[in-house]
């Protein structure tokens, strides 16, 4: 993760260690000189292997791999927590402690800022989205009044009209 982070804020470095550009030999040569004795052997090794059999760039793929299977076996989610002002640490506690109580898994919290949702927050554990912002009650509310209000004007449609005396 971490070469695959510095290869997104440095260019070069991903061009030189990510990308099919460089022949093998070039980046295995960059590999031992630039990462070892700096990283684990095993890491560079393996990099190596990516490299020798022209598959450099499936990096960040196996790192997002091994994180996945990393958290599972611990227990770990990820939760995208996006609200519209930064999170209080009682916030962040409250969270991870309904992740925790809901899914028995420890909550690794990804926090974004968005100024737009007005407040409340938009939680996303796996495939589940969790919306209580303001924006979007205040959108339920509307679409809410809108299906009344066109009820209403139908029913008062199909009922004849009232005969006045």
């Amino acid at each position: 993760e971490e070469i695959v982070a510095f290869g997104d804020r440095e260019p070069a470095f991903r061009r030189a260690f990510l990308s099919l550009l460089a022949s093998p030999a070039q980046r295995g040569a960059s590999i031992e000189r630039i990462l070892r004795g700096h990283a684990q052997d095993v890491l560079v090794d393996f990099y190596q292997v990516l490299n020798r059999k022209g598959r450099p760039d499936l990096l960040p793929e196996v790192a997002l791999a091994y994180r996945s299977a990393l958290q599972a076996a611990r227990g770990i989610v990820d939760v995208t927590v996006t609200s519209a002002v930064a999170l209080s640490t009682a916030d962040r506690e409250r969270v991870r402690e309904t992740v925790k109580r809901r899914s028995g898994l420890t909550a690794r919290l990804i926090e974004r800022v968005d100024p737009e949702l007005l407040g409340g927050l938009v939680v996303r554990v796996r495939d589940a989205k969790f919306d209580t912002t303001l924006k979007t009650k205040l959108e339920r509310l509307h679409t809410a009044l809108l299906e009344r209000a066109s009820n209403e004007i139908i029913q008062s449609r199909s009922q004849p009209p009232e005969v006045k005396r």
